[in-house]
């Protein structure tokens, strides 16, 4: 049985809810222990039989720099981990930096959230950390989001078509984002 999209959405809308919590808190712990967080991916599955969606939460790994990958190479591993273990649901969080009000650097956390029924959401929120812990801005545009025409790092894990070969590791090095991890 296919979820009604509208249901779908707001399932949607509820685990994002549940997994930016998670991740906010985990941030403030790695904040306070001088540590930095990887990306975070949950991918959600519905299992035959079973009353409740399977999650598996992947944290992505980062380079020794604590720089991720380009949100283009992100988008094709994701993709393809999708086609192996497809999803009902995906939400990705990592937070990056943004340019700050006063134009210097600051943090910026980033999620999406995308499902089978085309559901796609985006989150943006500004912090910062003082004396080890994390004070936020309010969420950018008041929360999650719909990105109209503008593509999400999950939208290719959802594509018809199967995800393109990675890049060779010296094309790669060229294309890597200054992501903080």
């Amino acid at each position: 049985m296919t979820p009604r999209p509208v249901a779908q959405r707001e399932r949607t809308v509820e685990m994002a809810h549940a997994f930016l919590a998670e991740v906010r808190r985990d941030l403030g712990k790695a904040v306070a222990a001088g540590c930095d967080l990887p990306p975070r991916l949950r991918s959600v599955h519905l299992r035959a039989g079973h009353a409740t969606p399977e999650y598996r939460t992947l944290a992505i790994p980062t380079t020794p720099g604590n720089e991720g990958p380009s949100p283009d190479i992100l988008s094709s591993m994701i993709a393809r981990y999708a086609e192996l273990h497809p999803p009902c649901c995906m939400m990705l969080a990592l937070d990056g930096l943004s340019e700050g009000p006063s134009g210097t650097p600051r943090p910026i956390l980033i999620a999406e959230a995308r499902d089978a029924v085309g559901t796609r959401l985006f989150w943006m929120q500004g912090f910062g950390a003082v004396d080890g812990k994390i004070e936020w801005e309010p969420p950018i545009g008041g929360g999650w989001q719909d990105p109209a025409d503008q593509e999400l790092i999950l939208d290719l894990a959802f594509a018809q078509e199967p995800a393109p070969a990675p890049l060779p590791r010296a094309a790669r090095a060229t294309t890597e984002a200054h992501l903080v991890g």
